[in-house]
């Protein structure tokens, strides 16, 4: 039974999660300091919504140094099991809100530019980092996530938001079909609506990938991504 490799693998890949590979280095290192009281920022964190919270803690979590050497040591695949691994951390192991985070962990677009008739196009923000600290982040992206992957350039970096959406709608809805739809819908606007956009194959193998990571999270709860970024899926159903 193909589920059944999944429930053995993790269990082999000896999780608590920590890194298979070499080094000190700890899948953990995020982990907050104790900070003293502070009346702006009880303030701050009562009136900011906790995915807003969630998400600038995990983004961090992807600026750090720590968190490129973590990537050097142990690879780009590994990188990625540590990012979903710290979501489900700060999520307090909530799967769907995990996914999530992961997702705006890797968000690879700042701004989307989409054409529209008349003022040519417009342009959305799709994030509200200061430059400087979303350049870091997508600096720090994996990238190197197939056997296929381009060498130079942003590799295949935007394929992991590919991935954790597909994989959150999955999870979220319990259907890889919502998933499978939603996934199309945007390949096909990306490609009609948004600038320099294209339906790429790659992205809806990734999309395809994290259907199946989503879906079988529904059974087994100690799944991680490299699993599935491994996974050969046909390109074409």
């Amino acid at each position: 039974m193909r589920l059944l490799k999944f429930v053995i693998i993790p269990l082999l890949m000896h999780t608590p999660l920590r890194g298979q590979c070499e080094g000190d280095l700890s899948w953990e290192y995020g982990e907050k300091k104790e900070e003293g009281f502070s009346i702006g920022q009880m303030f701050s964190n009562a009136f900011t919504p906790q995915l807003v919270i969630d998400t600038k803690e995990i983004r961090s979590y992807v600026r750090d140094a720590r968190y490129k050497e973590l990537t050097k040591r142990c690879g780009d695949l590994r990188a990625v099991d540590a990012i979903y691994i710290r979501s489900l951390k700060i999520a307090g192991y909530s799967i769907g809100r995990a996914l999530l985070l992961s997702m705006m962990a890797v968000l690879e677009h700042q701004n989307l530019h989409v054409r529209i008739p008349i003022v040519s196009s417009i342009k959305l923000p799709l994030t509200l980092e200061e430059d400087s600290l979303f350049l870091q982040r997508i600096r720090h992206l994996p990238g190197r996530v197939y056997a296929d992957s381009p060498t130079n350039g942003e590799m295949d970096k935007d394929k992991l938001q590919h991935f954790f959406a597909s994989a959150y709608i999955a999870y979220a809805s319990e259907s890889v079909d919502l998933a499978r739809g939603a996934g199309n819908i945007v390949e096909w606007g990306e490609a009609k609506f948004v600038v320099g956009g294209a339906d790429d194959p790659r992205d809806k193998r990734a999309n395809k990938q994290g259907e199946l990571f989503g879906r079988d999270l529904l059974a087994v709860k100690n799944l991680l991504p490299s699993d599935y970024l491994l996974l050969p899926v046909e390109s074409e159903e």
